[in-house]
């Protein structure tokens, strides 16, 4: 029997295990509620509880919610150092393993308790906004709770996979989207992920990714909460209710306001009560808490929040250049999504095109459950390119791996490229290599934008003749999909090595839709996407000139490199380079020269000599300098043939 690869996300709020089973995803819930594992912990003295149980602990007793309780454990995953659970310090990535393993063990109950059915392996969602620090972590955490990672996929892409899996045709439902825009709007408990996609040659393509963990479900419960705070404190003449409240009382109201906020999410719902007893550390009818929220006033408090959510809307699509009318659908999920004030913002922006989802807690799962089962693989949306010199001085990229490369899974690092690069002007001791993406989808042209990645500096021989130093350039990308570019001068010797992590990915449909089609498909290439533009951040009136250059179809032999060699030094190296009767030296080698080489009787540049005017001895012998550029004639100096 295969192995079975299960699906799991572990979200902010709430975490869920799913696995395909007879043709279908079955989402392994809590057996009580029939939701979603709630993500809480806590340290009960020796013992731990996770879950449901753990959740219910912060109701039942009348003095407050016990101490040692752990919410959201996944947030603390984006942050270094520990959590402290009443002042023991806590690993992160421990605390995630006790979820990790709470929902290994249920899955075993659920299937039965087979080993063969044991959740050892699973595909893990992850936020857009989820970087490599944060992915190698939840690997971590993953592997104490015996689960190995297959691969990350986006929460977004997940989802639309689950949405697309479940239609009839798969590849009809494919041919109809092709080029088409989709928007996945995911507001969940911890963050709101936006993903704008594009179905191209039969793959999910990333287009553009948007995250912001500061409007999160849990941003609605604490002003709920403080809402609630100020009733009181206004009912019962207190000045500083927090400080009067029991111990573990705040836990256990913030979580009332999440049962609020559910209740109130319901269009039948127009009131909800709310209370907490012995709430405070006082005599009187103020120990307790009671109190009502109308819907309008859930709306009101959080009119904010929302607005702020449906902005980045805006946003994305502005970066896009695209409007409403662009996107074919417009997929929600999320529980945050069941709020009417947000349902509202989105249907209308996008009329007819917000299909309401029945699984929308349980979607992400078993899109992953869904990719797990039909062996779909990840691959690069866009290309990483470097930075090389050309004859315009302001250089162009080269591509280190084209879109469409499928990406490593567990327990993979690939070397996806090995490229010789020779430094044209190794004056400063340096060569600098620039590692870029563009910005915008499908096949670009030089004059495209591009998004830098990261700069890698390695030390070379500032004294050596241009184009003599080499410096080998690769690239490697592991499981968690970091990428590392590693530079080494063969002359100097010197090594240097820089991480970066702002990929974006595609997932590839073929198995899925046509189970005889290769999975190495090129989707993405001689595709068209959407235009797009640098952000007013990135404007500049200056630019960085590399000073490396590599062989390719237009420079055949090394010669061919000297025309990419700064004009002002060239004729250190090859005195005859610019001699009238060889042609050898380009147009932008005779403006860099003329520039930059001072002359020889004032020793001064042009631009100083047109900002101080010409001095006797250079009237005297006016070949030398001038206002105006000289006709061409050869002045020879030691090292440097010169013409004006």
């Amino acid at each position: 029997m295969s192995e079975t690869i299960f699906g799991i996300d572990f979200g902010t709020t709430n975490s869920l295990v799913a696995v395909s089973v007879g043709g279908r995803a079955l989402a392994l819930v809590d057996p009580v509620t029939r939701r979603p594992h709630p993500s809480v912990i806590w340290y009960r003295g020796a013992d731990i509880v996770v879950g449901r149980e753990a959740r219910e602990n912060m109701d039942i007793t009348e003095g407050g919610a016990p101490p040692g309780f752990v919410r959201s454990p996944k947030m603390s995953l984006r942050r270094d150092g520990p959590i402290f659970v009443d002042g023991r310090p806590v690993e992160p990535t421990d605390a995630v393993a006790e979820v990790l393993r709470h929902l290994k063990a249920d899955a075993a109950i659920a299937r039965g308790g087979a080993p063969a059915h044991d959740l050892a392996r699973a595909v893990f969602t992850i936020p857009v906004d989820f970087g490599g620090p944060e992915r190698r972590a939840l690997r971590e955490a993953a592997r104490k709770a015996g689960i190995g990672v297959v691969q990350f996929v986006h929460e977004p892409v997940a989802a639309l996979y689950a949405h697309l899996r479940a239609q009839p045709d798969l590849g009809r439902e494919l041919a109809r989207l092709e080029g088409r825009s989709i928007l996945v709007f995911d507001w969940g408990g911890g963050t709101l992920d936006l993903t704008l996609c594009r179905i191209t040659g039969g793959a999910i393509m990333q287009v553009r990714n948007l995250g912001d963990n500061e409007v999160g479900g849990d941003k609605f419960d604490e002003r709920l909460r403080n809402h609630l705070r100020e009733m009181h404190a206004s009912a019962h003449g207190l000045e500083d209710i927090t400080a009067l409240e029991q111990p573990g009382m705040a836990a256990k109201l913030l979580h009332q306001c999440e049962i609020l906020k559910i209740h109130l999410s319901d269009p039948k719902v127009d009131t909800e009560d709310v209370i907490v007893r012995n709430y405070l550390k006082v005599d009187g009818p103020g120990k307790n808490l009671l109190g009502s929220v109308t819907r309008a006033e859930l709306e009101k408090l959080s009119s904010g929040i929302v607005a702020r959510g449906l902005a980045r809307i805006d946003e994305i699509l502005e970066q896009a250049q695209l409007t409403y009318q662009d996107i074919e659908l417009c997929l929600a999920t999320g529980g945050m999504v069941n709020m009417p004030a947000i349902r509202d913002g989105l249907t209308e922006r996008f009329v007819g095109r917000v299909p309401r989802l029945e699984n929308g807690d349980r979607i992400i799962a078993e899109g992953a459950a869904w990719i797990a089962n039909d062996g779909l693989r990840l691959k690069l949306s866009k290309p990483i390119e470097i930075l090389v010199a050309d004859t315009s001085g302001r250089g162009t990229y080269h591509s280190l791996v084209d879109a469409g490369w499928t990406l490593p899974i567990e327990n993979e690092t690939q070397n996806v490229a090995n490229t010789r690069l020779f430094c044209v002007d190794p004056r400063e001791g340096v060569a600098v290599v620039e590692v870029a993406k563009p910005v915008k989808l499908g096949k670009t042209s030089p004059s495209d934008p591009r998004r830098s990645l990261c700069v890698v500096k390695v030390q070379v021989d500032p004294m050596a003749q241009p184009l003599l130093e080499r410096i080998e350039c690769n690239l490697q990308i592991d499981h968690d999909y970091v990428a590392r570019v590693s530079l080494r001068s063969t002359g100097r010797g010197a090594e240097t090595s820089e991480e970066f992590h702002d990929l974006e990915f595609g997932l590839s449909l073929a198995a899925a839709a046509s189970p005889e089609r290769q999975d190495d498909e090129r989707g993405s290439e001689g595709q068209r996407g959407p235009i797009g533009q640098v952000s007013a951040l990135f404007q500049t009136n200056l630019y960085q000139r590399t000073n490396v250059a590599r062989l390719d179809e237009r420079t055949q032999a090394l010669d061919d490199l000297w025309k990419l060699v700064p004009g002002d030094i060239i004729g250190q190296w090859r005195p005859g380079h610019f001699d009238t009767r060889n042609n050898a030296a380009t147009p932008r080698q005779h403006e860099e020269r003329y520039f930059y080489v001072p002359c020889p009787r004032c020793r001064r540049r042009i631009s100083q000599i047109k900002a101080e005017g010409p001095v006797q001895a250079c009237l005297e012998s006016p070949n030398y300098c001038g206002f105006e550029r000289p006709r061409q004639s050869n002045h020879s100096i030691p090292g440097i043939n010169r013409t004006f």
